[in-house]
């Protein structure tokens, strides 16, 4: 097998790699129903042991005569994987934040270069060293782990998981995710296509 494929799918997941740190990865949205809303508040006004009825239909009357409808966002967040990180590390969550940057980016890249790297050393002896240090490194990439756990977020929160009558919950994938998964797959693809060279090479020297 050639050595410029895997180094053409290396330098493929490289491009794929920055639009995935840089870009939108996903937005989360809550938003509150009005009607719903309005009525949380009258029921709070409500006193143990007293009727509502007269409660409940001045909050009606006013919803009819306000034309009150439709829903009102609460909360929305767009972020890049980037700027996840630096939020988690800002905001004091330093060991997840470090642990997404090293264990989802950092690992999974020094791997790739150290397969990468082993294409071009001519010793035998070295080109098993990069190998055995990126099979150790292999048991620490979890950069597939990430975008799993990004989708595994996702589905949760349309499915309504954490949603009541009152507040909803929506996420959006963004370009940055699907970047991303695509540097995940090429590098994978990458350092699979390295290694059967290197079997393949081994096998005709021997």
């Amino acid at each position: 097998m050639s050595k410029y494929l895997p180094m053409c799918l290396f330098v493929l997941s490289i491009a794929f790699l920055i639009p995935g740190l840089t870009k939108p990865l996903m937005t989360i949205e809550a938003t509150i129903d009005k009607k719903e809303m309005i009525d949380l508040g009258a029921n709070l006004l409500i006193k143990p042991g007293q009727s509502s009825g007269f409660i409940q239909d001045m909050v009606e009357s006013l919803v009819e005569q306000m034309g009150i409808e439709g829903d009102v966002t609460v909360f929305q967040s767009t972020r890049s994987l980037l700027a996840t990180m630096k939020e988690l590390l800002t905001n004091g969550h330093l060991i997840v934040g470090v642990m997404i940057g090293v264990f989802g980016l950092v690992i999974p890249l020094l791997k790739l270069v150290l397969v990468m790297l082993s294409l071009w050393v001519k010793s035998p002896q070295k080109v098993e060293r990069l190998l055995k240090v990126s099979g150790v490194l292999s048991k620490w990439s979890m950069s597939d782990v990430f975008v799993m756990a990004v989708l595994v977020a996702f589905l949760a929160i349309n499915a309504n998981e954490y949603a009541d009558d009152v507040l909803q919950m929506r996420a959006t994938l963004h370009e940055g995710f699907y970047y991303f998964a695509g540097y995940c797959l090429l590098a994978i693809a990458a350092s699979q296509t390295m290694e059967r060279h290197h079997q393949s090479v081994s096998l005709d020297k021997g």
